[in-house]
């Protein structure tokens, strides 16, 4: 049987055999499921950044043009090289043209599945596992230590200080509940936070933890990259009646502009809206990508430098220990965002 239980399949990612020229990755968490195959994607591949060594291919493309696969499975190179052909939302439907290609496949070609959760009845799971030169890797939802150990490979990736003693404790506990793409989310944010610190400690754990920086702020990002002025004030009395950090808000957005601004970066090297977005990582949180694309396609780019600038110098202040109105300038500032977005109604 080609299969990994779940506990072990994310160390294959990390080093696949090489006989297995097929590999099937499902489970019921979509961002996870994207985590773990672009971790595959850049273990296949290494360094290159040759374009013709990698496809994607979704199964609205498998289901017209049945052959589509075989042929870039079996398409070559021009600079040389093993090449990866990538498969998303792959369902029971495509089993005969996956299993087709598996066939027809010669070698110097691996195929990446992706497919939501598949039940043991499955006609796809089935084949793959089936298969000498395939494998099948579940990902169930991370929870407790393993969530906890992902959350802080995720740090160390982002370029984190280490976690003081009271700031693992503190991680334990508002990551309860919480799912594989909020976790990774508040992980891009906690780094964001404590980048200047020596160690995160558990008041920069608390301060950026969900739900605060996954269900209450992106109403206020919403709020502020829309251009609805007039929702904010109610937004900060909320924010302060339910003791949410305002400074954390602060800390969210800009790493939201902050990846407006990358994604911006894509599309000037002619890349269009959704694949410059594609290629952020950690990726979009898939609750929020329709808005973030609208606001890709929105935003000038000056006006993103400008959101940039201005939460930069806000950070600066805030972070200078001057005694200071710390909410009016808050206010203020992100007012002053709201007010320059595209559409903005003051």
């Amino acid at each position: 049987m080609a299969k990994l239980s779940a506990n072990r399949s994310a160390g294959y990612i990390s080093k696949p055999d090489p006989q297995h020229c097929a590999i099937l990755l499902y489970g019921p968490d979509p961002t996870r499921i994207s985590d773990k195959r672009e971790m595959l994607v850049k273990t296949l591949l290494g360094a290159s950044d040759d374009p013709f060594r990698l496809a994607r291919l979704t199964s609205d493309t498998i289901k017209k043009d049945p052959a589509a696969l075989s042929d870039e499975c079996n398409a070559i190179s021009f600079g040389g090289g093993d090449r990866v052909i990538v498969l998303t939302g792959a369902t029971d439907a495509l089993t005969p043209a996956i299993k087709n290609a598996i066939d027809q496949m010669v070698g110097g070609a691996v195929i990446i599945i992706t497919a939501d959760a598949l039940s043991g009845s499955s006609k796809l799971r089935k084949m793959i596992e089936s298969e000498d030169r395939a494998m099948a890797l579940p990902f169930y939802p991370a929870e407790g230590s393993a969530l906890e150990g992902e959350v802080t490979s995720a740090l160390r990736t982002l370029g984190a200080p280490p976690l003081d003693g009271d700031a693992a404790r503190a991680l334990g506990d508002v990551l309860q509940g919480v799912q594989h793409g909020e976790a990774m989310r508040f992980a891009e944010v906690l780094a964001l936070a404590a980048a200047d610190n020596d160690v995160i400690t558990a008041e920069d754990v608390i301060a950026t933890a969900p739900p605060a920086a996954e269900a209450d702020f992106e109403a206020g990002i919403q709020a502020i990259t829309q251009g609805r002025v007039r929702d904010l004030p109610d937004l900060f009395d909320r924010f302060e009646a339910q003791a949410a950090s305002l400074p954390g808000l602060v800390r969210v957005l800009t790493m939201h502009i902050a990846r407006l601004h990358r994604a911006q970066a894509f599309m000037a090297e002619g890349l269009d809206a959704q694949t410059a977005m594609g290629k952020l990582r950690p990726p979009v949180f898939w609750k929020t990508r329709d808005s973030f694309a609208s606001q890709l396609r929105a935003w000038p780019r000056s006006a993103i430098e400008d959101a940039f600038a201005h939460l930069a110098q806000l950070e600066g202040t805030l972070r200078s220990g001057a005694t200071l109105p710390e909410r009016a300038l808050i206010e203020r500032t992100l007012m002053r965002i709201a007010m320059t977005a595209p559409g903005a109604r003051r």
